[in-house]
């Protein structure tokens, strides 16, 4: 089953898209789930919960939180977990609430945790395939997770629809959020899809310092 475990909605500061226009494109391109990880904020992943119950997708609640050193991606949670933490404590309330804790794109600057920060965190798990991500950043998570060996997850880290599903988290025999975070913890996932192009690369770079700039010059 294949899952893309980080789409961004327009409940992001730099999301464009619905939560329903996003459960209906993963129903389009064939996908069994997805998580919609949002910036510091839980509503968008939440209507996503119950509108995949409604189309018959396995959607999986998430959260990407901003903590001092860079981005976690939270999954299982329902409540927003504080920003501005440091990675280690963001693992900790990320797991106080019963849910996975996965470095976000670890090599990508400046928002991610780093390689270093990336494998002294007790993550549950390290995203070594991230679509907005170089192929080099991934390698380089790859062999950081394999190293460690930690769970593997990917995901598309799509802010537009036509970005969703370039990059996913295989997993078998999972049926419902419970099996998928199980999976994660257990390092029965892997990652599948493909890293961005060079023009993608571009593009992104132009987006994030607009982004940066509408944003009053602040991270997410």
């Amino acid at each position: 089953m294949r899952l893309d475990l980080h789409v961004h909605s327009a409940h992001s500061r730099d999301g464009t898209a619905s939560p329903q226009d996003i459960v209906r494109m993963c129903r389009k391109l064939g996908l069994a789930g997805l998580a919609i990880t949002d910036h510091n904020s839980i509503d968008g992943s939440l209507a996503a919960h119950a509108l995949g119950r409604a189309d018959g997708l396995l959607v999986v609640t998430g959260v990407e939180v901003s903590t001092s050193e860079g981005h976690v991606l939270a999954y299982g949670v329902r409540e927003l977990i504080p920003r501005g933490l440091t990675a280690a404590e963001t693992v900790e309330r990320v797991r106080a609430a019963g849910g996975v804790a996965v470095a976000a794109h670890p090599r990508r600057f400046p928002s991610g945790v780093g390689l270093a920060t990336a494998g002294a965190v007790a993550f549950d798990a390290v995203e070594v395939l991230n679509g907005g991500s170089s192929r080099g950043a991934n390698k380089a998570a790859l062999r950081l997770a394999q190293g460690l060996g930690k769970s593997q997850t990917g995901g598309s880290d799509a802010h537009r629809l036509d970005e969703v599903g370039r990059a996913y988290t295989e997993a078998e025999s999972v049926f419902t959020e419970d099996q998928v975070l199980e999976a994660m913890r257990k390092g029965a996932t892997r990652a599948g899809g493909r890293s961005r192009t060079l023009r993608e690369g571009a593009v992104y770079t132009v987006e994030t310092t607009v982004e940066w700039l509408r944003g009053g010059m602040s991270r997410l």
